[in-house]
């Protein structure tokens, strides 16, 4: 970290007016203040991996497709971040004074999807955001998503002389009253991001149960004979229905990544989307997880639905399933259970399998609460 501190000491004694005292704006270009942050960061080390949207054309279409402001117009840019499965973003931008508001609002938008894409899957990358800043000062506005916001700020601060200070934005908003439902419930709307049709499996139940798979594409095929290997490996026929639920829920949750391809701009292939991706390629999204589980309980005669509704304050598409257990029905969410981990006796440890819906509620699912059923028994389905 010391040569990344001398470097940025010898930037700051040739760049004009970065640091002096009497500078109260700053003399330098948007770009040149983002290096300066950079350079206060242990995210430098990964310099290679950064991608950097300095021309204007990278700008307009960079702030229009993820900030979302189409209307302001900018005088100055810099944008790094580092693509996929990682949060690490620094921006600088300069606008009119009026609208830094605007800008820093629109900022606070921009967090709150990204923290609902990686909600449930990444955590560490979660905490990143959780702990970013959205400073401004003047004309400018900055976004530090990185491991240490604090050096960022003392960087983004050094620019515009010593002892200046930013002014911080809260990051992270919470919903409006007119957003909830009496019972507090947070007003499912959809999204609208992903695709969420479901998958028909009713051609591989057939195959399944009669034992022809002459009519099945390659594909389902390919799915019937994985999902039949996974079956003839977790479940014997003394098992109970829970016994089986469990069973299956362990070996998906053990065996199948998140596509992170997810979080690439071209997205994850449509077989992540269905059983393919998990069966035959070890990953998927959450639809694919839970079509997948789907077809797991109705090969074993346990009855179950998909639902597929939104998590993160109706930010992100999310699916998850729901089992019927000797009457009652339970919630699970597969996606968010990915990679348990042992208690001491050497058994997986769970939090989304066989819950209530008001678990579900409380830990930032939202659905059509009056489309499918309410789960409420809390013994977890077990015998």
């Amino acid at each position: 970290m010391k040569k990344y501190l001398s470097l940025l000491l010898a930037l700051l004694l040739l760049l004009p007016g970065c640091g002096k005292k009497e500078d109260v704006t700053t003399g330098q270009d948007a770009e040149t203040i983002a290096r300066v942050i950079l350079a206060y960061l242990d995210e430098s080390q990964e310099s290679d991996t950064l991608t950097w949207y300095l021309e204007p054309s990278d700008i307009d279409g960079y702030i229009e497709d993820y900030y979302k402001l189409e209307d302001v117009p900018w005088a100055d840019g810099a944008i790094a971040r580092i693509e996929g499965a990682r949060a690490f973003e620094l921006a600088v931008l300069r606008v009119d004074e009026q609208n830094v508001e605007t800008v820093t609002a629109a900022l606070q938008d921009y967090l709150l999807d990204r923290k609902g894409a990686f909600t449930g899957y990444l955590p560490d990358q979660v905490d990143l955001i959780d702990n970013a800043l959205i400073l401004s000062k003047g004309q400018w506005a900055a976004l530090l998503v990185c491991e240490d916001p604090n050096q960022a700020e003392s960087a983004f601060e050094s620019c515009f002389g010593e002892g200046i200070n930013a002014v911080g934005i809260p990051v992270i908003l919470g919903p409006d009253e007119d957003d909830l439902r009496p019972n507090g419930r947070l007003i499912y709307k959809d999204p609208g991001k992903d695709d969420m049709t479901l998958f028909d499996n009713s051609a591989i139940l057939a195959a399944w149960e009669s034992g022809d798979d002459s009519g099945l594409s390659k594909e389902d095929k390919q799915v019937l004979e994985a999902a039949k290997a996974v079956f003839d490996q977790c479940v014997t026929p003394d098992m109970s229905d829970y016994d089986k639920e469990l069973a299956l829920y362990a070996w998906l949750t053990t065996h199948v990544s998140y596509d992170q391809s997810h979080y690439s701009k071209r997205g994850a292939p449509r077989t992540s989307y269905e059983p393919y991706g998990p069966l035959m390629k070890g990953k998927g999204v959450c639809l694919g997880y839970a079509c997948t589980f789907q077809l797991f309980m109705d090969m074993a005669g346990i009855e179950c639905i998909t639902v597929t509704g939104a998590a993160f304050g109706n930010r992100e598409n999310h699916a998850w399933n729901m089992v019927k257990l000797d009457g009652g029905w339970y919630c699970v969410d597969s996606t968010w259970d990915t990679r348990p981990w042992m208690d001491e006796n050497g058994e997986f440890v769970y939090t989304y399998f066989n819950v209530t819906s008001d678990f579900l509620a409380d830990t930032d699912h939202q659905w059509d609460y009056d489309g499918v059923p309410e789960a409420t028994a809390e013994d977890g389905g077990r015998p």
